[in-house]
């Protein structure tokens, strides 16, 4: 039976910006196709203010504030022109508390979806970032919400590179450009940084770094030379833009069986069941608001 997967992005669909993203776009579009089951649809919307290449100190703001109406309302018109499910695309998970809600049909989130499929793989995980300090402390911030603090290493975050002014630049230029020399300069360093700290799994916390690695086809990490591990062993390395895919399609199938896509005793009691007609009226209301996509960076004078 076919699936109806819609992807909320956060970035502008805007052909502007589609323009501006290059490879960035064309690998995240051939990675998402190349995970997906035969008889499953994806169905990409953008979800405006949207952000361009920036830091990600500022991203975090746009993901995390303004981006969350716009996903909402999004989510909520998906859910009437028959998605079977949503994922945000985004390892900050915005607006992932509100979305499940607001809607009856299972919601992903890419660094939630991901954490949970490594506390299977392994008894403690690592993760590898995006080098943004703020970020990376988000993603702390984010275990701890999510209740894996157990499952994770004493100190997750790797940064890919040394955080800095020209970090950003770096991943951007060199890693779309030849995914498989900055994975092989990068990525594996980190990644051995991590198992010796004692991670037996180890995540993406970055769309964009996911779809280097899987671009590189990087999927295992060999430890390397380390007292009582045997030669050739490894760890696997999940990215949040497959790993998502997998479990919409797997919570498909669940809800299908007639088992309900959240417990609506706690957390995520339906909004219409917790308000009055009046209250709910506005709450939809607010989700009405037309928000446009920011303005492009103007480019820097030589």
């Amino acid at each position: 039976m076919k699936k109806k997967i819609y992807l909320l992005s956060s970035i502008p669909g805007t052909e502007e910006y589609l323009k501006y993203g290059g490879s960035y776009i064309e690998m995240s579009r051939k990675t998402a196709e190349k995970a997906k089951q035969p008889d499953t649809e994806l169905i990409r919307r953008a979800c405006p203010p949207g952000f361009w290449k920036a830091r990600h100190t500022t991203i975090d703001y746009l993901e995390n504030g303004l981006m969350v109406p716009t996903i909402c309302k999004t989510a909520i018109n998906a859910e009437k022109e028959g998605a079977d499910a949503i994922i945000v695309t985004c390892t900050n998970d915005p607006g992932l508390r509100f979305l499940r809600q607001l809607l009856d049909i299972p919601v992903v989130a890419e660094f939630e979806s991901t954490m949970h499929v490594a506390c299977m793989m392994g008894y403690k995980f690592g993760v590898l970032s995006w080098p943004i300090i703020p970020y990376m402390k988000r993603g702390e911030q984010l275990i701890s919400e999510y209740g894996l603090q157990s499952h994770a290493i004493a100190e997750p975050f790797e940064p890919v590179i040394e955080p800095g002014p020209k970090a950003d630049i770096e991943i951007i230029q060199q890693g779309y450009s030849d995914p498989k020399a900055f994975a092989e300069k990068h990525f594996i360093p980190a990644a051995r940084r991590l198992i010796k700290r004692g991670a037996e799994a180890i995540i993406m916390h970055s769309t964009g770094l996911s779809l280097i690695a899987e671009n590189a086809g990087l999927r295992r990490i060999e430890a390397g030379d380390m007292p009582g591990v045997p030669k050739g062993a490894a760890v696997p390395l999940l990215e949040n833009v497959t790993v998502p895919i997998k479990m919409a399609e797997l919570m498909i199938d669940l809800y299908r069986s007639g088992i309900p896509s959240v417990g609506r005793v706690g957390l995520y009691q339906k909004v219409d069941q917790l308000v009055k007609e009046d209250d709910l009226k506005q709450i939809r209301e607010a989700f009405e608001k037309d928000w446009q996509p920011l303005p492009m960076p103007k480019p820097k004078k030589k």
